[in-house]
């Protein structure tokens, strides 16, 4: 009985292995756990060869770019950029940083915002709950900075 008990653990767990695993620095894990939350998402890589994912949440694309990757990423950060009708200066960027400090908003030459949100994941990286606050926290922090703009 022991043995039928120690097996059906065994195999639970092994049909489970995102839900409850760390979220390491491993874009391909990264893009799956997006995915299982209900995010469309396509891999690929950025300009200088690193791993990119690109996403979706409430109709604003993003993407999420890593960095320090020997062979594990140490970091990700989430980036968004808007096409403004007026640019944006950076006084406006440095008012909405001050009030919002989970998203860091930079203004481009042109004026255009680009938002971002970076995460760390050196060492264990950080657990799935923690991960999917911090995809809950972007998807808030671009809610706000959409509110902001529109108003």
């Amino acid at each position: 009985m022991r043995a039928l008990c120690a097996y059906l653990i065994a195999v639970s767990l092994q049909s489970m292995p995102l839900a409850a695993a760390q979220v390491t620095g491993d874009p391909e894990i990264i893009s799956k756990i997006m995915t299982e939350l209900g995010l469309e998402v396509t891999q690929g890589q950025d300009v200088e060869g690193l791993p990119m994912l690109e996403s979706e949440v409430d109709d604003t694309l993003f993407n999420v770019f890593f960095y320090e990757c020997k062979p594990q990423c140490r970091r990700m950060q989430f980036v968004t950029g808007f096409q403004m009708s007026e640019p944006m200066t950076p006084e406006d960027a440095n008012d909405w940083n001050r009030d919002n400090p989970f998203g860091k908003l930079v203004v481009a030459e042109s004026g255009n915002p680009y938002l971002e949100m970076d995460i760390g994941l050196a060492g264990d990286g950080l657990g799935r709950e923690n991960f999917e606050d911090a995809l809950a926290t972007w998807r808030a922090v671009l809610g706000d900075f959409r509110a902001a703009i529109t108003d």
